[in-house]
């Protein structure tokens, strides 16, 4: 006992379609620039999570020591699936200009079971890593702390993973020693 023709009804049905995937259209793309939102506003918490301790050694370590580059407190014991943050310094005393740019690179690990045997997957563990790669300016005498974020998976081997962080001028020279900072997993 329908009045509504057959053409109308097919007309309705195909707006109230039209307009459900328009609903879950933007649906999907506010969960997607919330999702974005919450990627980024990790990093730039992880970045100031810095614990006051690492500040204060790599303030001592740069400024008291004078070393051009510092990783203190580089060995911790990680659980897998958990994280950690590692903190390294740069110190410009580079007085042959008076602006530098400096890159941060991990370009090496190895890795050890805890029967000492090696590893075969180390250079998986640097997708582990999150870090600001750079280039920093500089100017002479500035220093600057970097965070190394360490997110260990969960189906991580368990075992002793040694990581070379080095810091290079803008020319592509290291700059200062390598680091070395060491994740026990757990």
């Amino acid at each position: 006992m329908s009045s509504i023709p057959s053409k109308k009804k097919g007309a309705i049905n195909l707006s109230v379609e039209f307009l459900v995937v328009i609903i879950i259209s933007i649906v999907l793309f506010g969960m997607g620039v919330y999702f974005l939102y919450s990627l980024l506003w990790q990093a730039e918490d992880i970045k100031s999570n810095l614990d006051q301790r690492t500040e204060d050694e790599i303030q001592r370590l740069l400024i008291d020591e004078g070393k051009r580059v510092a990783l203190p407190l580089h060995t911790a014991d990680v659980f897998a699936g958990e994280r950690h943050v590692f903190g390294i310094g740069i110190l410009n005393v580079d007085v042959s200009e008076p602006y530098n740019d400096f890159t941060l690179s991990i370009e090496k690990v190895t890795a050890y079971d805890e029967a000492k045997n090696q590893l075969p997957s180390a250079e998986s563990a640097l997708a582990w890593l999150l870090y600001d790669k750079g280039p920093f300016n500089m100017e002479l005498q500035e220093h600057r702390a970097e965070p190394i974020l360490v997110n260990v998976p969960k189906d991580a081997a368990k075992g002793t993973y040694i990581f070379n962080a080095m810091v290079k001028k803008g020319d592509g020279v290291q700059y200062g020693n390598t680091q070395t900072f060491i994740v026990v997993v757990k």
